[in-house]
């Protein structure tokens, strides 16, 4: 694989580029290391009864990508298969839903945890109708590994469709999940050295997956009187990255994503909220 298109903000899944000399800007060569640091402000939300909000200030950022095998922050890969508009990769990574119950997973690094107002009480709201459970109350989640296969299609120079699949290979929940996203990159005329990227997409996770995270049972939650299971869950979210490129170190970024959460989580007694929220502004520079 010759060469591939950097993310444009944090939390952005990577992606490849094509042709590269038209955006030449936006792409690295093979077989370099890269390191990248963001500064500013913003804030990613924690849904959950107790999880604290983390606010976004230092977010680094270090990617290698050689022939096949590449690196970025939290994931690692080897590609399988790759032509002018398909690549296959096998990729591996932690997942995802051990940051609302920590503050040392790789999505959390160089934030620092505000306080939201935690309890130690199971209590009952009256709005929503449903008992309310602390994530202090409930057993240690455990960090998983996901392992699977990705598979971007691009369609043409600046539309992409990526879709994974991921089980977890230390047996943690023993389940999967997936993940499927169209994106779409474009210029202003007007706005030179600008971008922006527009993505929209869902994550899916399984009933194993739910239920360990988020579910309550007898054996592990004993001491709460309730027990809770969850179901297989289908969030939707969308994305909108800006960029604008103000030397050949530095940038300007802006970056909104909007995840909704399926009731089939958002009943879960953990959660508080119907949605999760990433939201940050600032400048980056590349080392």
């Amino acid at each position: 694989m010759k060469y591939f298109l950097l993310l444009l903000l944090l939390f952005s899944p990577f992606c490849f580029a094509r042709d590269c000399e038209q955006v030449s800007d936006s792409c690295v060569a093979v077989g370099e290391w890269n390191f990248s640091l963001a500064a500013g402000a913003g804030v990613y939300t924690n849904p959950l009864h107790g999880g604290n909000n983390i606010p976004l200030v230092l977010i680094p950022k270090i990617s290698y990508y050689g022939e096949q095998v590449f690196f970025e922050n939290n994931t690692f890969g080897y590609t399988l298969f790759d032509n002018e508009h398909i690549v296959i990769s096998a990729i591996t990574q932690l997942n995802h839903e051990k940051a609302f119950f920590t503050r040392w997973h790789p999505q959390n690094i160089f934030i620092e945890s505000v306080s939201s107002g935690m309890t130690t009480d199971i209590s009952f709201s009256e709005e929503n109708q449903k008992s309310e459970v602390n994530i202090q109350d409930v057993a240690k989640r455990r960090w998983a590994i996901d392992a699977g296969v990705q598979i971007n299609w691009f369609v043409d120079q600046a539309t992409d469709i990526q879709v994974q699949v991921l089980h977890d290979i230390n047996n943690v929940y023993n389940g999967f999940n997936g993940q499927v996203q169209l994106s779409h990159m474009m210029g202003f005329k007007q706005l030179p050295d600008t971008a922006m990227s527009l993505s929209l997409g869902a994550n899916i996770n399984s009933k194993n997956l739910v239920d360990y995270y988020y579910g309550i049972s007898r054996e592990s939650d004993f001491s709460l009187g309730q027990t809770y299971q969850g179901k297989l869950s289908i969030n939707p979210y969308f994305r909108l990255v800006l960029m604008h490129q103000i030397s050949s170190l530095w940038s300007a970024n802006l970056h909104l994503k909007r995840v909704f959460l399926d009731d089939n989580t958002i009943d879960s007694p953990l959660v508080k909220d119907n949605h999760i929220d990433t939201i940050f502004a600032g400048v980056t520079y590349d080392f």
